[in-house]
């Protein structure tokens, strides 16, 4: 089989151009509603325009001539017709920006796209984590561990996986997409995956009965001898009484294993807390950079509660925010090793707007909820140095392979474990069940709630 040539382009290329063999859902508009789509495009590009020029961190744009940028826009979006078009202007002219957290949030559909499968980028490699039972993935063939060589005519990187989901998910749901999976010998098979759509009321449903059962059962501790313990913390959107509860399992084990893959961060506070427990001083964790102001982050000892031992956290592509920066200050102040996967970069403080516009003649007017997201702070961390599209890099750069993950195994664990001379297996390991996909589609439900809560 000949292998197929992938375009690794930019995210502008991406969000401008229609995949292979993609069908978008309203590729067509009579002049009627070409002229409403236009017409509400354009008033969405200049409330969005305004919300950033007074809201966003940098009074400087990070070097984005503000003005000449959604001219620019504005006569792309005079000569299109559909919303998919018009959406993806917008959408270009926010991301420039270059931050995980400034972004376009399009009016809601009907229902939910939902392809059968997630994906996380591990190492180089893009690899499928899930796939759902009685989808039309499951049906062609697609398991667990394949890599994704492809989607369309684009190759799924560490830089743009996000960005393509953003795309798929949010802005262009397709009918189908093209799907490339690398072979063990390099070539690659072709599959193309029928979508399924959902309510919105079903996804939110699922959605919430997540976000409720992370929140009620955030953490999950395993002993591993007597000297060493695991700990999965799901989440940092939870009270301090769930971290006390944690570290007191902890106990007095003298070898503690941080698992922070997949957490999305949580609440700044939380983190703060969290950080207390390790060091028996005030340490600087980071500063805030915004418009008007610079505050610093610092935790704070919690004294008697102090732990001394041993620690070890585990990072992965999905660890963010909060996540990543408690590892970062592990490391920075030398206090634990960081093991896994460089994490997400995706640390910027921001906060969402709901706006509504008005489409229609006064007999038939009906309303579109769109919003946006927009970074209000930078993170700065003690060394002077930014996270963001960084991630921190772990000491020890470990990853499952697509053995690995087929086999529900966990060889990161098992190697964190051999640091501090403690002996379990990888399928020993993957019996504790810390290893946990991201649900399809999903922005992380954490990220928001981390922002400015102390701003």
């Amino acid at each position: 089989m000949k292998i197929k040539k992938f375009i690794y382009k930019s995210l502008l290329t991406l969000i401008l151009t229609q995949a292979a063999g993609a069908q978008f859902l309203d590729s067509t508009a009579s002049p009627a509603s070409a002229k409403l789509n236009r017409e509400r495009g354009l008033n969405m590009l200049s409330e969005i325009k305004e919300i950033i020029k007074d809201r966003y961190y940098d009074k400087n744009f990070r070097g984005i001539d503000l003005d000449a940028r959604f001219k620019i826009a504005s006569e792309r979006i005079k000569k299109m017709d559909t919303n998919a078009q018009i959406f993806r202007v917008i959408a270009q002219v926010v991301l420039e920006f270059n931050d995980s957290h400034t972004r376009f949030i399009p009016p809601g559909r009907a229902n939910r796209v939902e392809y059968g499968f997630s994906m996380q980028i591990i190492g180089n490699n893009c690899f499928v984590v899930d796939v759902k039972k009685g989808s039309d993935a499951e049906a062609k063939g697609l398991k667990v561990g394949d890599v994704v060589a492809g989607i369309g005519n684009f190759a799924p990187t560490r830089e743009n996986l996000w960005k393509m989901n953003y795309l798929l998910y949010a802005l262009d749901p397709q009918q189908n997409i093209k799907i490339f999976v690398q072979n063990p010998d390099k070539t690659e098979r072709e599959i193309d995956i029928k979508a399924r759509f959902k309510s919105i009321e079903e996804r939110e449903k699922e959605a919430n009965k997540r976000k409720n059962e992370k929140r009620e059962n955030p953490y999950s501790c395993k002993q591993i001898d007597t000297e060493t313990i695991a700990c999965k913390l799901k989440t940092f959107s939870i009270d301090k009484k769930y971290v006390d509860k944690m570290m007191k399992e902890v106990g007095v084990h003298k070898k503690f294993i941080l698992d922070l893959r997949g957490n999305g961060g949580g609440y700044v506070k939380i983190e703060e807390y969290l950080t207390g427990y390790f060091f028996d001083r005030n340490v600087k964790i980071a500063d805030f950079v915004m418009r008007q102001k610079i505050k610093e982050r610092t935790a704070k000892p919690l004294k008697d509660k102090t732990y001394k031992g041993e620690l070890v956290v585990l990072i992965d592509s999905n660890s963010a925010s909060a996540s990543e920066v408690f590892a970062r200050v592990v490391q920075l102040e030398k206090r634990g090793k960081v093991v896994g996967d460089v994490s997400a970069g995706a640390v910027m403080t921001s906060i969402s707007l709901g706006m509504a516009n008005v489409r229609g003649p006064e007999s038939l007017l009906t309303f579109s909820v769109y919003g946006i997201s927009v970074t209000i702070a930078d993170l700065i961390m003690a060394d002077g140095k930014r996270l963001e599209n960084a991630g921190v890099i772990p000491d020890y750069l470990v990853g499952p392979t697509g053995t690995a993950l087929f086999a529900k195994t966990d060889p990161v664990l098992s190697y964190a474990a051999s640091l501090f001379g403690a002996k379990i297996s990888a399928e020993e390991a993957g019996q504790f069940y810390f290893i946990t996909s991201k649900p399809e589609g999903d922005d992380d439900d954490d990220e928001d709630v981390t922002v400015a809560e102390d701003n």
